[in-house]
């Protein structure tokens, strides 16, 4: 492990990890970037391999981590990098694991989140799924950043243990739907989430709180679930709601 000490937040390497963090550039460089004192420790218990890891010389972590090049950093400069309302104490960049979405015809409980424009949703929803026994997640259409910092923040250090995939072509999806059920979650649907047997392989599928699944999804549903509530609740948030899906999926397949 290569060991160096930077202190000037106009270094090219500081730069360079200020720029991941804008997803087109990230997505070009296939590299992520990562903050949070329990975000990193949960990869270091994972065995993620750090390419850089940026940290005080004082953190307990650096006994532990594997990574490619450990960088010191001062205060100043961990308060610029770093995403946390607070600076976080410890900072990295990882490379983005490929998935090949092949994989997908051989699981029995996928997730399928359309148009999620929300961070926080997006990995409070990741981290459900892990929890609830759903096998693989499809983000489908225009996704926030699966990478985005608040995402993983969210997940609580769950975005690695199921494979995930993004897609804009809706082919793969009619092809799934040759081994999958597509079950699609809709408002204003006349059958209840709470009566239905998860018998087959299916895709579960959520789409943005704003709009819904799109037509195109909705077209393609075998069957189409709404949660009823009572006391007169319109809705729930988006996390929520998938949470629960999830969960009732899991006692009744």
């Amino acid at each position: 492990m290569e060991i160096v000490e930077i202190t000037s937040v106009q270094n090219d390497l500081i730069k360079f990890a200020l720029k991941l963090q804008k997803p087109r550039y990230r997505k070009s460089q296939q590299l992520i970037f990562a903050d949070g004192q329990k975000t990193i420790e949960g990869f270091i218990n994972d065995g993620i391999v750090f390419e850089y890891f940026f940290v005080k010389k004082n953190n307990n972590l650096i006994d532990k981590v594997k990574a490619k090049k450990l960088v010191y950093v001062t205060d100043e400069i961990l308060k610029k990098i770093t995403t946390t309302k607070s600076p976080s104490e410890v900072a990295g960049i990882i490379k983005e694991k490929s998935q090949d979405r092949n994989i997908f015809y051989s699981l029995d409980k996928i997730a399928l989140l359309e148009n999620i424009k929300d961070a926080g949703n997006l990995g409070t929803i990741i981290r459900s799924a892990v929890a609830f026994g759903v096998d693989g997640i499809i983000l489908f259409g225009d996704c926030v950043d699966l990478y985005n910092s608040k995402t993983i923040r969210a997940t609580a250090q769950n975005i690695f243990k199921i494979p995930i995939i993004s897609l804009k072509d809706i082919s793969f999806i009619k092809d799934l739907k040759k081994s999958h059920k597509l079950i699609s979650t809709v408002v204003d649907g006349k059958n209840d989430l709470f009566k239905y047997k998860f018998k087959d392989k299916y895709i579960l599928a959520f789409g943005s709180e704003a709009n819904g699944i799109s037509d195109k999804i909705a077209e393609l549903s075998d069957e189409k679930l709404s949660v009823f509530m009572e006391n007169n609740v319109e809705s729930i948030n988006l996390a929520i709601c998938a949470s629960v899906a999830f969960a009732f999926a899991k006692i009744n397949h």
